[in-house]
C-alpha cells in the first residue's frame, strides 16, 4: 500500500495528457473506495467466527489479478527517455498515448521530454537527481518550500479531518438505528463510491481550491452536527444523514486532491521526493487517528469530533490564505502568483533575493511540454502551407496552370478542328 500510494499518482501523472490529468488522478481514489466497498460486501458472508480467515485470501486473489494484468501496462516515456534518449520504446509509447500522426510529431514531443528532463535536473551535470539533493533544493527555495508545506498540510488535513474515525468506528452512529452494524458500514462505503464518482466528473471543470473549500466547509458543518447528534440534540436518523454528508464532502475535495495536487505543483525533478514525503506523513497521520481516537472518545465522549472540527476550520483558513490554484495554471503563472503572495506576507531581504535562483519552474512541466509541442507542430504546418509543401492527404497537381491551359487549348483545338 505504501509503494502504490507513492508510485501510482506519479505514474499516472507522467502518462496523462494535461486535459485528463485531474480525472486520471481521481481514478486512484475511485479505485481505492471501490476496494473498500467490496471489502464491506465480502464481510457479510465471511465475517463470522468460522469463516473470517477466508477474507485473507482476497489479498492473494487481487495480487494474482494484478500480476496477470502487468504485461498490459506501458512504461512511462519520461522514465524511458531519462535512461536512454534514443529509446525506440519511448517513441512507440508516446505515439500510442498522444495519438501522433507521423515521426516528425513524435520527434518534437520526444525533444520536449528530453529538454525538460535536462533543464529540471537539480545538478546540471547529472540527470539522475538524488532524493536528498532534491529535498535540500526544495527547502532552500522559498517558492518551492511553500508548495511543499501546502502539500504536507493537505495530507495532514486529509487524515486529521477524522474521515478514518468515521470508517473505523462508524458503528457507534448506527446503534439503536440499524440492527446489523455491517449494513451501516456498507451504506457508508456505497456512498463513498458514489461521491468519488461525482468528484471524477467535477475534477476537470472546477478549481482545486474551490473543491477543497467546499469539502472542508461541508465536513466542518457535518462534524458539528455529529457532535449535536452524540449529545442527543438530534435524532439517530440525523446522525446517519450527517455521516453520509461527511463522507460525500470528503470525497469531492480532501479525498483525491491532496494526492493529485502534488503532481500539479512540482516539477518532475521534485515530484518523486514530494510524493514520498507526503505519503509517509499521510500514513503516519492515519495510524495516529486509528490509534488515538478510542482514547479520545473515552476522554471527550460526545465531544470526540470537536478536534476534527477544529482541524477542518484551520484547513479552510489555510486554503484561503496560502494554497495557490494549480488547475489550468502554467508554471510561470503559478510562480508569479506565489511571488506576489510572498511579497505581501513576508519581508524578503534584498540580499537573499539576489542570491537565490528562482529561475526554476514551480509547477508541473507536462502542461508546458504539451503546449510547446503543439505550438511547434502548428508553426511547422503553417510554414509548410505557405511553402506549398503541406501534405493534405492527396497528391498535388504537378502541372502548373499555364501548362494546363495550353494542354487544354491543344486538346480542344484538336477535337474541333480549330
Amino acid at each position: 500500500s505504501g509503494f502504490s500510494s507513492v508510485l501510482v499518482p506519479i505514474y499516472l501523472g507522467e502518462l496523462a495528457p494535461p486535459t485528463l490529468r485531474g480525472t486520471l488522478g481521481t481514478l486512484t481514489q475511485f479505485c481505492l473506495v471501490i476496494g473498500i466497498f467490496i471489502s464491506d460486501l465480502l464481510a457479510f458472508p465471511f465475517a463470522t467466527e468460522h469463516s473470517w480467515r477466508i477474507l485473507f485470501a482476497v489479498t492473494v486473489i487481487a495480487s494474482i489479478v494484478q500480476l496477470i494484468c502487468y504485461p498490459f501496462l506501458i512504461e512511462s516515456p519520461r522514465w524511458l527517455l531519462s535512461r536512454d534518449r534514443g529509446s525506440r520504446r519511448a517513441r512507440r509509447v508516446i505515439t500510442k498515448l498522444r495519438g501522433l500522426r507521423n515521426e516528425h510529431e513524435v520527434d518534437i514531443e520526444v525533444n520536449h521530454f528530453i529538454s525538460a528532463s535536462h533543464a529540471q535536473a537539480c545538478d546540471k551535470h547529472d540527470d539522475h537527481t538524488s532524493s536528498g539533493m532534491a529535498l535540500m533544493t526544495m527547502l532552500k527555495d522559498k517558492q518551492i518550500r511553500r508548495l511543499l508545506i501546502c502539500s504536507l498540510v493537505l495530507q495532514m488535513a486529509q487524515q486529521l479531518s477524522g474521515i478514518n474515525a468515521v470508517f473505523y468506528y462508524s458503528t457507534m452512529f448506527f446503534e439503536g438505528l440499524i440492527d446489523n452494524p455491517l449494513l451501516g458500514t456498507t451504506i457508508v462505503g456505497g456512498v463513498n463510491v458514489l461521491a468519488t464518482y461525482v468528484a471524477l466528473l467535477l475534477m476537470e471543470n472546477s478549481n482545486r481550491r474551490t473543491l477543497i473549500l467546499w469539502s472542508a466547509g461541508g465536513m466542518f458543518v457535518s462534524s458539528i452536527a455529529l457532535v449535536l447528534c452524540l449529545l442527543g440534540y438530534l435524532t439517530k436518523i440525523a446522525s446517519l444523514f450527517f455521516v453520509i454528508t461527511y463522507v460525500i464532502f470528503f470525497e469531492i475535495g480532501l479525498g483525491p486532491i491532496p494526492w493529485l495536487i502534488v503532481a500539479e505543483m512540482f516539477e518532475a525533478k521534485y515530484v518523486a521526493t514530494a510524493m514520498s514525503i507526503s505519503s509517509q506523513l499521510n500514513w503516519a497521520c492515519n495510524f495516529i487517528v486509528g490509534l488515538v481516537f478510542p482514547y479520545l472518545q473515552e476522554s471527550l465522549g460526545a465531544l470526540s469530533f470537536v478536534p476534527f472540527a477544529v482541524v477542518l476550520f484551520m484547513t479552510i483558513i489555510f486554503v484561503i490564505v496560502w494554497l495557490p490554484e494549480t488547475k489550468g495554471t502554467t508554471p510561470s503563472e503559478l510562480r508569479d502568483d506565489i511571488v506576489r503572495s510572498l511579497s505581501t506576507m513576508l519581508a524578503l531581504s534584498g540580499d537573499s533575493t539576489n542570491n537565490e535562483d528562482h529561475s526554476s519552474s514551480v509547477g508541473n512541466p507536462i502542461d508546458v511540454e504539451w503546449r510547446r509541442a503543439m505550438d511547434d507542430l502548428r508553426r511547422q504546418e503553417e510554414e509548410d502551407m505557405q511553402r506549398g509543401t503541406f501534405n493534405y492527404g492527396f497528391q498535388p497537381i504537378e502541372q502548373n496552370p499555364v501548362d494546363a491551359e495550353t494542354d487544354w487549348r491543344a486538346r480542344v483545338g484538336g477535337d474541333t478542328g480549330i
